[in-house]
């Protein structure tokens, strides 16, 4: 009977498998749907997302399922993700109207104009009176123009924002332009009322409340800025950087003693909060004294408070302070007897970067991986393991480890920081921009983050923005050096002489020496933009004569002469300030400057070389002495040779490895040079210089798999780029990948940038060739050989004689 109990067991389960072999791949994709709706309701999201993804394994075209995944992620807070299957619906069902509102409502929201603009043209074209579309395509109108500085396209967005707004008074994203709108103009009290409505309708908005600090501070009303951030602090008080952002304030103010009361105020003494502590540590350091801050921590350790983190954080000040070996045998010690907690891998983390910084990478990454290993979470692992990931370009990893981080801290602007690095070395440009634009609304509009994001503005050449970051960042930071120097060029650049000088006197009233040296610097750049060269060393003068100029000021005098023409007085200058100071190294490596400027050579050779012999440490002078031996081409191997000799006395300087690497290059020696340059891009990954050259050394001269596919990853950051050299790298690797779209559009403005290298025409003429455009290939072709000359016989112009004899073989004719 047993025998037959299981045969019949086998046929029930046979049975059951053909009718479940019955269902259709519909069907049973339905049922994973229903599963996830379920999920969804109990609120398993993770398991909700895992059915939804069989959903698509069985029918890549369940609209709902696509649509029930896009909300679950925009629900949780990951846009990217949710984006990306709205993008997927829209290339499935591309008249759907909802998919078209979501994706530009979606754009918007991350400040991506082009996108937003796109899909809501697209979604008006079905539905002309969807009025949130036409919002949007006005915003995003209006954001484009913002960005390329198109003032009449501005102009002509805010009327419409006007006119609609009327009919959609609670719409958030029409009100933020008519706030910028009436900023712009410097209407500042209708900007506030703008600004209370909108917080009437979203009273959680962090920029908003920001930007109404901002008018505060614009219109010099100090008490309603110092009532606002108070207000933050209180309305915020799980975002330290509301803190931070007061105690910056009042520390721009001098107001020291306010910023050290808010600080300890913040402290609860019945339950002391360890990075309440560490912030009131962190200001005592800076501004009373490294003494003073281990003063405090000794009081919190010895109250008997037997956290791990204030011991770590007495040995973090003992490392800084340069007892590294002491720091780290006493972090170690601590975490010998420490039990695991939260606080004990935080204190991992602080030996963890101690090691690094002593160069024990695989000590400090083994000290993450078991943070990591506790709590896969941790923040600060996570940004210390992406960092490192980033600089040996593992981007990729690198972006998973930071999403995981931001999804659990949107608001750390550390994060999206490390997210724009990594952006940045993959090449995207557009996540580059918003990360470093989030990363300034997170930090509450701080110097570093907002600098970061007005660089990159100025660099794309959207100089209004750029401005407007720098500006928002000051009023919060007034007098902050770090933020004044970049608004002071980004006026110099558009030649605004006045705000440029109002940016002086504001460097001058800061009162230190290094903003006073700033405001001497800018003015005498003021003057010589103008073209006032001898009011800008009367200027100059005058600080040396009442005693206000130091060196660099001296220095900037005779810049200007030899800017002028006026060599005589150049060497004048430098002669009477050598003959009050004739043992002083610098003096004289200055004089031996102006004198190889003025065209006395042999006098300059002369001083830099007695400078070396006197000091064989004076990197300065090897440079200086080299590049004045190479300018006389037949003395190229003399050159090499003193660069040789300074590598003895300097084997660590970068700059003669860099100079090393070009000699050998030049002289054929490829593997040596790549070598040189695989160490300085070991050393420093963030160069784009290095990672450049190298990437075209790869690329040129190399044509193994392995070493393109390193190019590739080195030269992503290059992509989009406005400078020749890294277009062209850029682009003749997206050639040799077989990328020649992608490469022509990298190639056509490096062969216009670098219109006399001959190798940059041939890479240009590949890749028309590429593209069967033969008659601009053989153009491009004939250009190289002309500009190289018929005694040259590097590789590439071996090949573009050939490649110029078979296409005049073929019967190519350019047209006149």
């Amino acid at each position: 009977m047993a025998f037959r109990k299981s045969l019949t067991a086998f046929a029930l389960a046979l049975g059951m498998g053909v009718l479940a072999a019955c269902d259709t791949a519909e069907e049973r994709a339905e049922k994973h749907y229903q599963s996830g709706l379920e999920y969804l309701e109990a609120g398993d999201v993770d398991r909700a997302l895992v059915e939804f993804r069989n959903v698509f394994k069985l029918n890549g075209r369940h609209r709902e399922a696509r649509l029930a995944y896009a909300e679950a992620e925009l629900d949780r807070g990951r846009v990217r993700e949710a984006f990306a299957q709205y993008l997927r619906l829209f290339e499935q069902f591309p008249e759907d109207h909802d998919t078209k509102a979501a994706l530009a409502r979606l754009a918007a929201q991350s400040g991506d104009w082009p996108t937003a603009l796109r899909y809501a043209r697209l979604a008006l074209i079905a539905a002309p009176d969807d009025q949130e579309m036409q919002a949007i395509r006005l915003v995003a109108e209006y954001g484009e123009a913002t960005e390329d500085s198109n003032v009449g396209q501005q102009i002509a967005a805010a009327k419409g924002v006007r006119a609609l707004v009327e009919k959609m008074p609670d719409n958030l994203l029409l009100k933020r332009v008519i706030i910028d709108d009436h900023i712009r103009a410097q209407r500042f009290d209708a900007a506030l009322e703008a600004i209370d409505a909108a917080i009437a309708l979203a009273p959680d908005d962090r920029s908003l409340h920001a930007q109404r600090l901002s008018i505060y501070a614009a219109l010099g009303d100090d008490a309603a800025v110092e009532a606002g951030l108070r207000d933050m602090v209180a309305r915020f008080p799980d975002s330290p950087e509301m803190s931070q952002a007061l105690a910056r304030w009042y520390l721009s103010r001098k107001e020291f003693d306010k910023a050290e009361t808010h600080l300890r105020s913040r402290i609860d003494v019945a339950a002391p909060d360890q990075d309440t502590i560490l912030e009131l540590v962190r200001f005592l350091a800076e501004f009373r004294g490294p003494e003073a801050a281990v003063a405090e921590l000794d009081r919190v350790i010895a109250a008997g408070d037997g956290n791990p983190v204030y011991r770590a954080a007495r040995a973090g000040f003992t490392f800084d302070l340069g007892q590294r070996d002491q720091a780290i045998a006493d972090m170690q010690d601590i975490l010998k007897t420490a039990t695991p907690s939260a606080d004990t891998r935080r204190t991992k983390i602080g030996l963890a970067r101690m090691l690094a910084a002593t160069g024990n990478a695989v000590g400090a990454r083994a000290l993450v991986e078991e943070v990591l290993e506790e709590d896969a979470g941790d923040g600060e692992a996570l940004k210390l393991k992406a960092s490192w990931l980033i600089g040996e370009d593992e981007v990729g990893e690198a972006i998973a480890i930071l999403r995981r981080a931001h999804g659990d801290n949107p608001d750390d602007a550390g994060v999206l920081t490390l997210m724009a690095m990594a952006y940045e070395r993959d090449g995207n440009r557009d996540l580059l921009r918003e990360s470093l634009s989030r990363a300034v609304v997170a930090s509450n509009r701080a110097p570093e983050e907002s600098l970061r994001y007005a660089q990159l503005l100025a660099a794309e050449n959207k100089l209004l923005p750029a401005e407007s970051v720098l500006i928002d960042a000051l009023r919060l930071s007034p007098g902050n050096q770090m933020l004044l120097e970049p608004l002071g060029q980004l006026y110099l650049r558009v030649q605004d002489w006045p705000r440029a000088e109002a940016v002086a006197d504001e460097l001058e009233r800061v009162g230190e020496s290094q903003t006073t040296a700033a405001a001497q610097s800018l003015r005498a750049a003021i003057f010589a933009g103008q073209e006032k060269t001898d009011q800008a060393i009367g200027y100059l003068q005058g600080l040396v004569d009442t005693g206000r100029g130091g060196l660099d000021v001296k220095i900037a005098i005779l810049r200007a002469h030899l800017a002028n023409g006026q060599n005589g007085k150049a060497l004048a200058y430098s002669e009477s300030l050598l003959a009050n100071d004739p043992n002083s190294l610098e003096l004289r490596f200055v004089d031996a400057s102006v004198r190889e400027l003025a065209g006395q050579t042999e006098q300059a050779e002369i001083a830099y070389r007695d400078l070396i012999a006197e000091d064989p440490a004076l990197l300065p002078a090897w440079m200086a002495l080299t590049r004045l031996v190479l300018s006389d081409r037949t003395r190229v191997a003399e050159a090499e040779a003193l660069i040789d000799e300074a590598l003895v006395a300097l084997p660590d300087a970068g700059e003669l490895k860099w100079a090393k690497a070009s000699f050998l290059e030049q002289t054929g020696d490829i593997d040596g040079s790549i070598a040189i340059y695989e160490e300085l891009y070991k050393a420093n990954s963030a160069n784009p210089i290095i990672a450049n050259n190298l990437a075209s050394l790869l690329s040129t001269h190399r044509s193994d798999p392995d070493s393109l596919a390193r190019a590739e990853v080195i030269a992503r950051r290059l992509r989009g780029s406005t400078l020749a050299p890294y277009q062209d790298t850029y682009g003749w690797i997206a050639y040799l990948r077989g990328n020649y779209g992608e490469a022509l559009k990298e190639l056509e403005p490096a062969a216009e940038g670098l219109n006399t290298d001959p190798v940059v025409q041939y890479h240009l003429g590949m890749t028309y060739l590429a593209l069967e455009r033969k008659e601009d290939a053989l153009v491009r072709f004939r250009k190289a050989l002309d500009l190289a000359g018929p005694d040259d016989s590097r590789p590439d112009i071996v090949a573009a004689r050939q490649e110029v004899a078979r296409l005049e073989a073929e019967g190519v004719n350019i047209a006149n």
